[in-house]
């Protein structure tokens, strides 16, 4: 904007030019160039925005949903903002995810567990195993293993693995697993605080 001698005491737009008075002063700028707001780009963010829309909706229907509450405190306004940002370059415009890999359900501070790994046998029973941290260690140690699970063919609805009761200090865990044939299975690893309120991030193993 540029300060003018307006000596017609012009308002307004006058073709791509815009007139005002400020303190008594004239000014002047240019109109901005008309944004398109259906350009292909435009319409895939707004059909991707749609569908991790869609995935939150079932997770309001499950715990995840409170974990992600308490996950934004500090962060974001609320769960489904974390989510949001957290999430939404995970899914594509035509309503499908694109990398499973890149979903989150719990953020913080608390420690990741390292070399985290997985299996599952032929018996459908799946084994985790990981490494602490040593400094971390003595005040996390009690920290609670929380898994998610998502099915390829059901990719919309995660499931949070209830009757769970190991710690971070165990660094190995068994369960069972239903898999059908050909279906691929993505685990999302975090731990909990004692007290239920702090979380670390979640971690993606694909079995």
């Amino acid at each position: 904007m540029a300060l003018v001698r307006n000596e017609f005491g012009i308002k307004g737009r006058v073709g791509n030019v815009v007139f005002c008075k400020l303190n008594e002063k004239s000014y002047m700028r240019s109109v901005p160039d008309r944004i398109d707001p259906n350009t292909p780009k435009q319409q895939e963010v707004r059909s991707r925005f749609r569908v991790a829309v869609r995935f939150y909706q079932k997770i309001k229907e499950t715990p995840l949903k409170g974990i992600l509450d308490l996950s934004a405190d500090k962060i974001c306004s609320s769960g489904y903002a974390l989510f949001m940002k957290k999430n939404l370059k995970a899914f594509r415009a035509n309503g499908k995810i694109g990398d499973f890999s890149q979903l989150h359900f719990s953020a913080g501070k608390r420690q990741q567990a390292y070399n985290l790994q997985g299996r599952m046998d032929e018996q459908g029973m799946v084994t985790l195993d990981w490494e602490n941290d040593e400094e971390a260690y003595n005040f996390e140690a009690t920290d609670r293993l929380n898994v998610v699970v998502l099915y390829s063919n059901r990719s919309f609805s995660p499931k949070l693995l209830e009757g769970l009761e190991v710690l971070r200090v165990a660094e190995k865990v068994t369960f069972p697993l239903e898999c059908g044939k050909g279906v691929r299975i993505y685990l999302y690893c975090f731990f909990v605080s004692p007290d239920g309120k702090r979380f670390s991030n979640s971690q993606c193993i694909k079995l």
